[in-house]
């Protein structure tokens, strides 16, 4: 019996694998700000901010939180804080205007006492609330 085995004009060195990107995490990625949530007509509305409170204050922050990754923004100044830990009336607010699904917003802190609070999505963040008395989620630290 003559047994016939194919034979190979050359070896292939290395067995190729099937190779996919990498999975990132939104962690990584940089701050965008939206501004299609935004709360104008609440107590802690946009339309409250003067013109040079927000340029002085607010404009300069947010242009730098662009620039960063959302892994070095949240932090101690800046965190993802749960919907049953801010004020009632802010709970009361988010439901009229249909956020009421959300877990968690999150609060940047500007200068001393005042935040911006916005909806997170992926690396979104889709501006809110304009908190300049740390009213939405009073702290009992001092100089907070």
């Amino acid at each position: 019996m003559n047994k016939k085995t194919p034979k190979r004009k050359d070896n292939p060195k290395k067995k190729q694998h099937p190779v996919s990107p990498p999975i990132t995490s939104t962690q990584n990625k940089k701050l965008v700000w939206r501004v299609s949530s935004i709360d104008d007509s609440s107590e802690w509305g946009w339309h409250k901010i003067t013109c040079p409170d927000f340029l002085r204050k607010i404009w300069e922050k947010m242009h730098n939180f662009e620039t960063m990754r959302w892994v070095d923004i949240l932090g101690a100044s800046h965190h993802a804080i749960p919907i049953n830990n801010i004020i009632r009336p802010a709970q009361k607010r988010l439901e009229e205007l249909g956020h009421d699904d959300k877990e968690t917003l999150v609060s940047f802190h500007i200068t001393g006492k005042q935040r911006i609070w916005a909806i997170r999505r992926k690396e979104e963040a889709f501006l809110l609330w304009w908190d300049p008395n740390h009213e939405i989620c009073p702290s009992h630290l001092r100089h907070t």
